[in-house]
Formats: structure tokens, C-alpha cells, sequence
């Protein structure tokens, strides 16, 4: 009686084992999930890269016009130096 009950249990298992095996090795569904995934991965790299490419900008823009005011100052600053001389000579 337990030898058949052992034959009967061990064959289930190994039914159960084969049927999860094959669910796992579906080949479509390894297919979608991974285009799934490498479709969301250049999704994020692309969103990440906007980001950086836009904060970069911003950074050039502010470098741009901080040398555009230094420049207006040095400027300003040698004409009063031109004008003091003419007024002090």
C-alpha cells in the first residue's frame, strides 16, 4: 500500500515539477519581458539624459552671463580710471 502511495506521490510531484519547468521556460514570455524591460530601461536612460542635458545648459547660460557681468565691470571700472585720471591731471 505505501510503496503505490509513494509511486503515486513521487509521480505527482514530478508532473508538478515538469508543468512548472515548461511555465518557466515559455520562450515568448521571456521575449515580452525582456523587451518589456529594455524598453523601460532606455525609457529611464533617455528621461535621465534630458535631465543632465538640461541642467548642464542652465549651468553654461549662468557661467555665460556671469563673465558677460565680470567683463561690463572691468569695463566700467577702466573708464571711471580714465575719467578720474583726466580729472586729476
Amino acid at each position: 500500500m505505501r510503496e503505490k502511495e509513494g509511486v503515486r506521490i513521487g509521480e505527482r510531484a514530478k508532473k508538478k515539477k515538469k508543468k512548472k519547468k515548461k511555465e518557466a521556460e515559455n520562450p515568448k514570455m521571456v521575449k515580452v519581458s525582456t523587451f518589456f524591460a529594455m524598453t523601460l530601461g532606455a525609457f529611464v536612460f533617455w528621461q535621465s539624459m534630458d535631465k543632465i542635458h538640461v541642467w548642464i545648459a542652465l549651468h553654461q547660460d549662468e557661467k555665460q552671463e556671469r563673465m558677460e557681468r565680470e567683463a561690463e565691470i572691468k569695463r566700467f571700472v577702466a573708464h571711471l580710471l580714465v575719467v578720474w585720471k583726466e580729472k586729476s591731471s
